[in-house]
């Protein structure tokens, strides 16, 4: 049995004659509508109708201003034409609420950014929402508020001193001019001394050469750093050579941890069996006596197998991994490498997995 045909109704040839629309069209309807809205709501705060008398009225309508930016939607930009008075302004509630939609996208985006999401995701996002045809100034405004944000982060003022340093630099690729590089982001963060860790700075450069090096740390002193109590790094002959100038006179502990890894790698497979637990007692001492006792003990056993180059390598480098042992044993698990910053390059490699390549 065939069902009766559901009699059109006046909305659907509306809905209809809508859908047969071409896109200029709905946009040229949409305008037409949002002023009619705006026209309205200031016909009701100044109680009377364009053209329409009244002795009661105390303003004027004065003419048109067009809005600077278009409204991004849907169907494409709408351009809005706002109401000027003789005294006075006016802002339609309706563009106050996009404004508040606008903003609200803009923090969406940014924070979206910043927690790493990639470009990819976030268009799928928005195109699940209907809105992936974002206009540019959209995307402009974005871009300007992190810029703006990251750039007074990084010319923030720092404490003139700082308990613990810890520096150290990861490797990322780079578009440029001259192609895709491979790009040094030399790294520093701080524990304050009222004890909370502070990223200090960033800083791009094409290696860890001895000029990187000395132009990141004439910048952090340029914004206030005098001193800290002690420095920890890795061993790298440009990265010592700047900090010597740049804060003569000051401690500096070498990462144990990487130590570790540069000992295990200059003796033989042969040799692990013995060294490598020795080292792992050293590393892992808890008070200075077994620290000592740790050191001895790998000092010995060098000696008596005969490993005179390994053994030169130890006691050149003693004075170097030591220096933690005159802190806070409580500060210990923290000064005596370069773990800390770590967590702070894991943020870094997360967003590289994302962005694949930074924009130089």
């Amino acid at each position: 049995m065939t069902q009766p045909k559901r009699k059109k109704n006046e909305g659907d040839e509306i809905v209809k004659l809508i859908h047969e629309m071409m896109p200029g069209e709905l946009v040229k309807v949409l305008e037409f509508g949002i002023d009619r809205i705006i026209d309205a709501e200031l016909s009701d705060r100044l109680g009377v109708e364009p053209y329409e008398r009244s002795k009661d009225r105390d303003n004027y309508r004065n003419g048109y201003r067009q809005r600077k930016e278009p409204l991004s939607t849907a169907i494409g930009p709408v351009s809005v034409k706002i109401p000027k008075l003789r005294k006075g302004s006016f802002y339609p509630s309706v563009l106050e609420h996009y404004q508040r939609i606008d903003r609200a996208m803009i923090s969406i985006i940014t924070g979206a950014y910043f927690n790493g999401v990639s470009t990819r995701k976030m268009n799928k996002l928005f195109s699940d929402m209907g809105i992936a045809d974002i206009d540019r100034s959209l995307v402009s405004r974005c871009a300007s508020q992190i810029d703006e944000e990251v750039q007074t982060w990084r010319d923030r003022k720092l404490d003139q001193r700082y308990a613990y340093v810890w520096i150290d630099a990861i490797y990322t690729k780079v578009r440029t001019e001259r192609g895709v590089v491979s790009t040094a982001v030399l790294i520093a963060i701080a524990l304050r001394e009222d004890g909370h860790r502070d990223v200090l700075g960033m800083q791009l450069g094409n290696s860890e050469s001895h000029q990187n090096w000395k132009g990141f740390f004439q910048s952090l002193k340029a914004r206030g750093l005098e001193r800290s109590e002690l420095w920890i790094s890795d061993e790298h002959d440009g990265l010592i050579k700047a900090l010597h100038e740049c804060f003569p006179g000051q401690l500096r502990q070498r990462c144990i941890v990487h130590w570790m890894r540069n000992a295990i790698a200059k003796v033989s497979e042969a040799d692990l069996r013995w060294f490598v637990p020795r080292l792992k007692n050293l590393v892992n001492s808890s008070t200075k006596s077994m620290f000592d006792m740790a050191w001895d003990d790998l000092v010995r056993e060098t000696e008596a197998r005969d490993r005179e180059k390994l053994l030169n390598w130890q006691k050149s480098t003693y004075h170097d991994i030591v220096i933690y042992l005159d802190f806070p044993s409580s500060h210990w698990s923290k000064i005596k490498s370069t773990n800390p910053i770590e967590r702070l390059n894991q943020e870094l490699r997360r967003r590289e997995n994302c962005i694949r390549i930074f924009l130089g």
